[in-house]
Formats: C-alpha cells, structure tokens, sequence
C-alpha cells in the first residue's frame, strides 16, 4: 500500500530554543533539524518547508545538564503559535515545549487532539537527552511520527493492549481529570470560546519509556 505523502504546510514544529552556534532567525536548522528530517523520513528541504518556531528566540545558557529554558516567554511564544498558524498537526519537541502549551503529566509519544488540531509531545532530538539511547525508543518514535505528519492513525495492532494500555483513548470528561485541568491550554481554549472541551479534546498515549 503506496503512504501518503506528507503536507508540509499542514505541519508545524516547535523547539525550545538555538543552539549556542545556532542561528535564531532559522529553527531547527542545525543538527537537531536534520535528526527530526531523518526520523521524519522526509529530506531537510521538506523539514525547512514546514511552519517552525522556537519557544526562547536566543540560546540562554546552561543549566545543569541541559540548556536553560525562559517558561514565561515561552508561553506568551506558545499562544502567538495558536492564533497565528493555520496548520492541522504540531510537533512539540520537549516536555518543557509540551509544558508552555498547557501539556503537564504526559509522557513523550503522546497525541493530543483539541479543536480540530493534533499535537505530538515529541522527545527533544539533542544527544544529551538519554530518552535516545535506548534503541527501541527511537523506533518507536520514528514509527509514530511518520505516522503523525502524513496525517494517519495508529491502527490498534500497533499498540499494547491491558489494563495499562497506552493506545487508549482518554476523554476528558470524567476518564482524565487530571489531562482536564492541567493540560488544557489557556490559549487553545481562547480560540473558540463557547465550544466544550470534553467534546473536544482527546489524548492517545503511545507506549514508550517517558
């Protein structure tokens, strides 16, 4: 069965910030965009060719292990991605990206839908976050994503069935309480106000290591 080709202007990426080296005015065009684009299965021209945006416009140092991260800017950079892009499926790539958008508690791989958008929290690509070395992850996660950006489902034989499955589809209304009050962009529900949002919100967990 021939895949679908994947739409870039249908798809957004969002990073948490440059590298040292990189260049603020070009996401994820360094290192860390070529290892999205080959994860992707897709070439860096087509990488390039889709919306992209970093949550901190400037690298802001070191913290710790990893690159220290503004949350406050990345907020107020979060809600202009909400009001000003026009695509159908985000990649956020981070938890500390996932966490600007409203996206508390939930562990990489996992698929939320609200208001007719799909979002991927995606791992960070860089080599110092140790979610890569495990093989298998990063299986998964090239799997998963090439599935998110042509737009497809994950047939349910691509997921673990038990009472801890993370192929499940969880509502808001009542099944998740904590995906209702805490991951639920302020900025998302702005967008459309009047609608519900137990009637619009779904969050697929996909099984892999957080």
């Amino acid at each position: 069965m021939k895949q679908k080709n994947i739409e870039t202007h249908k798809i957004g990426l969002v990073g948490q910030a440059p590298s040292r080296r990189g260049d603020p005015r070009k996401p994820l065009a360094g290192p860390n965009g070529q290892k999205i684009a080959r994860l992707a299965g897709m070439s860096y021209d087509e990488l390039i060719a889709c919306r992209r945006r970093h949550l901190n416009t400037h690298y802001s140092g070191k913290r710790g292990k990893g690159d220290a991260f503004d949350h406050a800017k990345g907020t107020v950079k979060a809600a202009d991605v909400l009001l000003d892009w026009r695509v159908e499926r985000i990649v956020l790539l981070g938890k500390n990206v996932a966490r600007c958008f409203g996206f508390r508690d939930l562990p990489f791989l996992a698929e939320i839908s609200i208001y007719g958008r799909r979002f991927l929290i995606f791992p960070h690509p860089s080599g110092t976050n140790r979610w890569w070395n495990e093989r298998r992850n990063e299986r998964r996660a090239r799997q998963l994503l090439q599935r998110f950006l042509r737009g497809e489902t994950v047939p349910v034989g691509f997921r673990k069935s038990g009472p801890s499955s993370s192929g499940q589809f969880l509502e808001a209304a009542g099944r998740c309480p904590k995906v209702q009050k805490r991951c639920i962009p302020k900025t998302a529900t702005a967008l459309r106000p009047g609608q519900s949002i137990s009637s619009r919100i779904k969050v697929t967990k996909h099984n892999a290591k957080a």
